[in-house]
């Protein structure tokens, strides 16, 4: 950045041009009265009260609108949590490459949030600040375990069984055992969750919980096995996938929910597509992520579309942004690939890979990929690339700090890669 040039003030011109004043004579000279000049020095210019006032009610309405729509996360458990994850995750770490604590990290396993590294292996739960001190770093017992994040609420539990574990940022809320063994499950930025539990009654079950471990809202599924869940911002309303056989012939569906009505308020049914993942971005749409098509619906309306691969691979996809990313490729182990880019328009934005993506991960303007050893950059309104960084052999998924800073989950350990 260029340094600006410094100039002299003013009174420093005033004395070089008294200087110069001495070898020239004067054409003119001007007299002043000195009392119309005292009294000139005494006129200042007054602002009116009145814009006084309007300015203090114009700040006291945008701080109240502030207020007012995070109100569901101003609790004081949430302040003092922030506070003392800000406190310990400022500490200063040796940097990264980071081991990982445990043997193995599932892809899905690995996030972000808040430029924190969030890692769930098989035996722990840990959070690396940016310059690789562990802030949190759990032990669990999870033969299976799961992870899903928001806003700094973790919801990590033991798929195909009972035991799940809520974490607010430095601060374990519940560690505690649902009624039946757990299918999948879903947290909200306010710190409420869901949980899919297969049933003793019927196939599955949603449960649907205030942060206190209250359960809020219950529904039964008669025959449908719950494949995934998501919750909108405040978890008012949510989606859940599910899945059962007719015929022969597999039928995923998408039911939606308003946690205020017992019952559901829409539904949609799509066969041969198994439903893996499902998002309901805070700008109203829900996405549905299958492994032969995805699901988009308008949450103001519930008008839904599906989107096929055509017979395309899906390799991998990522849920953020208010965007649904999903990378699709017409081979099945290796070979180029695309990146479709939903935003809740018909039209798509279509990325050409030259390798197909393993991983995806999403911040601000940008879409990274993991294309082989490298990191791939692209503006995901335009799909054009950015750049690429090498990220390693052992490279298995990434997550996005920011549009050029990605941390990359290795075998063994956590590192970052910067596009230069």
């Amino acid at each position: 950045m260029k340094k600006k040039e410094k100039h002299g003030n003013s009174k420093d011109g005033v004395r070089e041009f008294a200087k110069l004043k001495d070898f020239q004579d004067p054409e003119a000279t001007i007299e002043y009265d000195e009392e119309e000049e005292d009294e000139q020095r005494q006129k200042k210019v007054k602002i009116p009260k009145a814009v006084y006032r309007v300015g203090i009610i114009l700040v006291a309405v945008i701080f109240g609108l502030v207020l007012w729509l995070n109100r569901s996360n101003l609790t004081p458990d949430n302040i003092l949590g922030w506070i003392k994850l800000q406190v310990m995750g400022t500490g200063m770490g040796e940097g990264f490459p980071v081991p990982i604590a445990g043997g193995n990290v599932m892809d899905s396993n690995f996030t972000q949030n808040n430029g924190m590294a969030a890692v769930l292996s098989d035996t722990a739960f840990t959070l690396l600040n940016s310059t690789g001190r562990s802030v949190v770093s759990l032990s669990h017992g999870f033969e299976n375990p799961a992870l899903c994040s928001a806003y700094g609420n973790y919801l990590l539990y033991n798929q195909g069984n009972k035991g799940y574990l809520m974490q607010a940022g430095a601060d374990t809320i519940r560690d505690a055992q649902a009624p039946d063994d757990i299918l999948a499950g879903a947290v909200s930025r306010n710190g409420r969750y869901a949980l899919g539990m297969q049933s003793p009654q019927g196939a599955s079950y949603l449960n649907v919980y205030l942060k206190n471990g209250t359960v809020q809202y219950n529904y039964l599924f008669a025959r449908d096995y719950i494949t995934a869940v998501a919750l909108n911002y405040d978890a008012s309303y949510g989606a859940a996938c599910t899945v059962h056989s007719e015929k022969g012939e597999m039928v995923s569906k998408i039911t939606i929910f308003n946690f205020r009505e017992q019952d559901p308020i829409a539904e949609y049914e799509t066969r041969g597509n198994l439903l893996l993942g499902v998002y309901w971005s805070e700008n109203g749409n829900i996405y549905a992520v299958g492994d032969s098509s995805v699901v988009t619906a308008d949450a103001a309306s519930f008008e839904f579309r599906e989107y096929s691969y055509d017979g395309r691979q899906l390799t991998a996809y990522q849920l953020d942004a208010n965007r649904a990313f999903v990378s699709v490729s017409a081979y099945e182990h290796a070979g180029p690939g695309t990146i479709l880019v939903f935003d809740g328009k018909k039209d798509l934005v279509k990325i050409e890979e030259a390798e197909r993506a393993a991983a995806l991960s999403a911040s601000g303007g940008t879409i990274a990929a993991l294309e082989g050893t490298e990191v791939v950059f692209y503006d995901y309104s335009t799909g054009r690339e950015q750049g690429r960084t090498y990220a390693g052999t052992d490279a298995r998924s990434l997550a996005l700090v920011n549009e050029h800073i990605a941390y990359v989950l290795g075998v063994s350990e956590v590192r970052t890669v910067e596009l230069s």
